[in-house]
């Protein structure tokens, strides 16, 4: 045989060979399967969005004098330069960082406070407090919202009705109360809260209180101890709860809706909708990036701070030493205080609704002014939430959107978590973990203005999605994945690799493997990213109110429409219905498993 056909067999046998490895690792070909999927998906609308940003749209072509998609930097002038970019952008800008900053920086301090109390002292009923402690996070916050409205609102703004504090003390509470950004910064700091609570629970759970002792035998005082040996032990939480703080309520649009638009407070989120409304596309997708650049940074900057700390080790093989300190006098006015909040934000708003769902006329709260009619009767030719074909149509669409989407992404974040872990340190696994984080880094308003163009006409094969309820699947499956896929990683670490190789001895294939072996013994991390999955789109606003039409309505858009309306009974009674869905599903999936649904997620790094 001559060289060159030596050579052509050589590489032919190495190809071959090369097939049969890949069909032996069945992990690589799926892990490059999602790597070319969520491209697509993710990767490839976030360039769209940034190129559209530089393109005359086409209801723009007569207002700006140039042909529909030609390139213009009109779109980026006008927001930072123009006539209307102080109104619509700068002013949106600061509103939005100052309230990020103020809520970020609250919520913190009330997360990190109670785990402190809850875990480091001897403070009365930890485990009611800490059980209840996470109920205001699975809350909708534009629940909180309503609620918030609903005891602090006055007759002059908004609704124009009364609130129970006005009812109570018979003088009108302040503008700045009810309504701007003192009431957005409280709602959605107490919202939030629970990812520093979580977080920092179980950062002081591994602290060797020996660390600290030492530091008491050695003359320093308890809040040295605390501020130089405790709290930079927990920074790496205390970051990744930042993170997960100010990312996501950056894009957040229900709560500065309802507690923003009333006095003409905007921030991002409201802007961005209220152009998208205008038809002014171009100016939604520069608002869009912004708001996709602030979260970006926000996540680089603090990975670079924590990347250039010291690394401390709060756990070893020797003997842990774990005791509380004593509140001694105080410990009575803390356990009430702990607990008055906790009752206070979890169950006061979701009575507030309910109070205010059976009110015959909004402000008055007179026993006779109770009625059933917004929920079984008619009022004003509108029938009540329970009767209404309307609002039975939306909870068909929600349950069938969230049930279906929440075990599709449940399943699909098992998968690929068994292929990045599988294929540990290398590059189809760092880059199939980056690339499904990358949809919690985009604000759910900025991800519902990328689909929403990207998706309004045919793209290659796929035709138009817009109107129907496929893109509202896509984007919560795509939107849902950093949730689903750490629950998956988290699962899957726990396999050891003996039980696979063993069947795979046994010439068990991978599909057996996986459905045999794999997904029973991952059964807690699929329920947890299918409960995280399915609450958070039920509760979920912000990315849906673009995508929605009258025929595709969910629940949370059709309340947004009646608040809008001034029907704020029926929204309440919405909200009491989707907080009902919410907390039974959380429950049920936290009695089953025996575990917080949310630790699973946010202990790893959401």
């Amino acid at each position: 045989m001559s060289p060159v056909r030596e050579l052509s067999h050589d590489r032919l046998s190495s190809f071959g060979n090369r097939l049969k490895q890949l069909v032996y690792t069945p992990e690589v070909v799926l892990g490059w399967l999602f790597l070319i999927l969520f491209a697509y998906l993710i990767v490839v609308p976030l360039v769209y969005i940034a190129v559209s940003s530089f393109q005359v749209q086409d209801g723009d072509a007569r207002r700006i004098g140039e042909v529909a998609g030609s390139w213009t930097g009109f779109y980026w002038s006008q927001a930072l330069t123009g006539r209307l970019g102080q109104r619509f952008f700068w002013e949106p800008l600061r509103n939005t960082l100052f309230v990020s900053f103020t809520y970020t920086a609250l919520s913190m301090t009330i997360g990190v406070t109670m785990a402190w109390l809850l875990v480091k002292t001897n403070v009365r009923l930890r485990k009611f407090i800490g059980s209840i402690a996470i109920i205001p996070y699975i809350l909708p916050s534009w629940t909180l919202a309503l609620a918030w409205i609903t005891f602090f609102g006055n007759d002059r703004v908004g609704i124009g009705a009364p609130g129970v504090l006005q009812n109570i003390l018979r003088i009108a509470p302040p503008d700045w109360l009810a309504y701007g950004p003192f009431p957005i910064i409280i709602v959605l700091a107490v919202n939030y809260s629970a990812y520093s609570f979580l977080l920092a629970s179980a950062a002081f759970a591994t602290i060797d209180s020996r660390m600290e002792e030492a530091a008491l035998l050695h003359g320093s005082s308890q809040w040295l101890v605390l501020r130089s040996v405790t709290l930079p032990v927990i920074l790496p939480a205390l970051g990744s709860a930042f993170i997960l703080t100010f990312a996501k309520g950056l894009g957040t649009f229900g709560v500065p809706a309802f507690l923003g638009i009333p006095v003409r407070y905007f921030v991002l989120a409201t802007s961005l909708f209220q152009s998208t409304a205008m038809g002014r596309f171009g100016d939604a997708f520069a608002l869009t990036i912004v708001l996709v650049a602030l979260a970006a940074i926000t996540i680089g900057l603090n990975n670079r701070v924590l990347g250039k700390r010291r690394q401390f080790t709060t756990m070893s093989g020797k003997g842990s030493s774990f005791s509380r300190i004593e509140l001694g006098k105080f410990r009575g006015p803390v356990s009430f205080a702990l607990i008055a909040f906790t009752v206070i934000t979890a169950f006061v708003p979701i009575v507030l609704l309910v109070w205010q769902s059976f009110q015959l006329r909004l402000g008055d709260y007179s026993l006779s002014n109770l009625t059933t009619a917004y929920w079984v009767g008619e009022v004003y030719g509108i029938q009540g939430i329970l009767v209404s074909s309307r609002v039975q149509a939306a909870a068909w669409n929600t349950l069938r959107i969230g049930l279906s989407v929440a075990v599709v992404t449940a399943a699909i974040g098992v998968v690929i978590g068994y292929v990045v872990v599988k294929r540990r340190g290398t590059v189809v696994s760092r880059l199939l973990e980056q690339v499904t984080f990358i949809p919690y880094v985009v604000p759910g308003i900025a991800f519902a203005a990328i689909y929403l163009t990207m998706f309004a006409q045919p793209v290659g094969p796929i035709p138009a999605l817009y109107g129907t309820v496929w893109l509202i699947a896509l984007a919560f499956m795509i939107n849902r994945l950093p949730f689903s896929t750490r629950s998956g990683i988290a699962a899957m670490v726990q396999i050891g690799r003996s039980l696979e190789e063993a069947a795979e001895l046994h010439g068990a294939g991978f599909t057996t493997r996986l459905s045999r072996i794999l997904f029973p013994l991952s059964k807690r991390g699929f329920l947890t990213g299918f409960i995280l999955s399915f609450v958070s789109i039920v509760k979920d606003l912000s990315l849906v109110i673009l995508l929605v039409t009258p025929q595709t309505m969910l629940l949370t858009p059709l309340t947004f429409g009646y608040v809008d309306l001034g029907q704020r009974q029926f929204a309440d009674a919405i909200g009491v219905i989707i907080v009902v869905i919410v907390l039974g599903c959380t429950f049920s999936v936290q009695w089953l498993t025996k575990t917080n649904p949310l630790s699973g997620f946010g202990g790893n790094g959401q």
